[in-house]
């Protein structure tokens, strides 16, 4: 990555330290989503998700204010999350300090944040050819909020071997580690919409990111993200693209007529049996992970997110 040395040198000049002898849990809340918050929980640090950065370039959607939670332990701490839409285009506009956007989303997100304990960055369409341009970023966000405000940084999971194949990687664990009080690792989507079916965040798979973030993010400052939400996959998948010769020899394989006329077209119906394949977490699954994530030094762990996990799943673990 080009100006490595000014990055570093910038962000020596505004990190602050958060270390702590208390674990911290980390959990997000979608907005509309409140009244799942769980009471007496062991929640430190709740992440409200999320206000989006629009194709526009402005903030939109998300808490206004920290949410009123009845449940909520005295002293918890809320943190607004920054997200941006999953387009590589739009990321690289946004994060190059040539043009316009870059300031201006910076001084929005200071503006919007201010009523909140911490702010949380969670920008995961970084492409490798912007890896400068996001640490810049990153530096300047960290540098335009008031001290005592927490920045985060939520990141994608990486591990040794990825690191090693994808050298100029935008995540990159130590710079950020720099840059941030706290990085929370996304440890899950192993198996993702799109690809095969396979666990969501299989231990196996969580041991190695756990091993790369402890070698390389300070442990006062990470957090590791475990999920409790569960993925379906449909085989066949029917939804696609037809070209006419298919729509064709499937009317003739199925012995369809179709119907239609000239305004719409022609349209068809058929009926198919699919087989769903869901993986999904269980009480024993995500004690492994939070036993896993207390072999070293961490601050804490981070919850994807309020609503999805198994039944009794905060009282169980506050006992």
């Amino acid at each position: 990555m080009k100006n490595v040395l000014s990055i570093i040198l910038f962000c020596l000049t505004v990190v602050s330290g958060y270390a702590s002898s208390t674990p911290e849990t980390w959990a997000y809340l979608m907005k509309g989503e409140e009244k799942y918050f769980p009471p007496h929980s062991p929640i430190t640090d709740v992440g409200c998700f999320s206000a989006a950065v629009n194709g526009d370039g402005n903030l939109t959607g998300g808490h206004l204010v920290p949410p009123t939670l009845p449940g909520a332990n005295p002293g918890t701490r809320y943190h607004l999350v920054i997200t941006l839409p999953w387009n590589n285009t739009l990321a690289h506009i946004y994060l190059d300090p040539k043009l316009p956007f870059r300031n201006r989303i910076i001084a929005d997100i200071v503006e919007r944040s201010k009523p909140f304990d911490g702010l949380q960055i969670d920008f995961e369409s970084i492409s490798k050819a912007d890896g400068t341009a996001y640490l810049n970023f990153l530096a300047a966000v960290k540098k335009a909020l008031p001290k005592e405000k927490i920045f985060s940084v939520a990141v994608m999971a990486r591990w040794e071997s990825h690191k090693e194949k994808n050298p100029d990687d935008a995540f990159d664990y130590p710079f950020i580690g720099m840059i941030a009080d706290r990085v929370v690792i996304m440890a899950y989507d192993e198996h993702y919409r799109g690809g095969g079916a396979g666990p969501v965040a299989s231990l196996p798979w969580c041991e190695k990111i756990y091993d790369y973030a402890v070698k390389t993010i300070p442990a006062e400052k990470l957090i590791m993200g475990i999920p409790l939400y569960g993925r379906g996959w449909q085989t066949p998948a029917l939804a696609k693209a037809y070209k006419n010769w298919e729509v064709i020899a499937e009317l003739r394989e199925k012995n369809i007529q179709p119907s239609g006329d000239p305004e719409n077209g022609g349209t068809y119906s058929f009926s198919e049996t699919v087989e769903v394949n869901v993986h999904f977490e269980t009480y024993q699954s995500l004690q492994a992970k939070m036993e896993l994530y207390s072999q070293h030094s961490t601050q804490g762990i981070a919850f994807w997110r309020i609503s999805q996990g198994p039944e009794d799943f905060w009282t169980v673990i506050s006992d």
